[in-house]
């Protein structure tokens, strides 16, 4: 029974940290979504969301209504 508790307790935590590091590498409030990925059973949404979302560099940057020179 130990097993199954530590096994479980591991996997959630690397979703957690799989949370982080989408959250970071796509430019989203990374406190926000890591705290969201260490709900229990939420996580695995918070997971799958963050795989689906774009990045945010290209929206966030000031140039994007210029023309750019051919």
């Amino acid at each position: 029974m130990t097993q199954l508790v530590v096994l479980l307790l591991l996997i959630h935590v690397i979703i957690a940290y799989q949370c982080y590091r989408n959250a970071m590498a796509k430019g989203y409030p990374v406190k926000v979504f890591s705290c969201l990925g260490l709900i229990p059973y939420f996580n695995l949404v918070v997971w799958i969301y963050l795989l689906f979302l774009p990045k945010l560099e290209p929206f966030n940057s000031p140039n994007q209504h210029q023309k750019q020179p051919l």
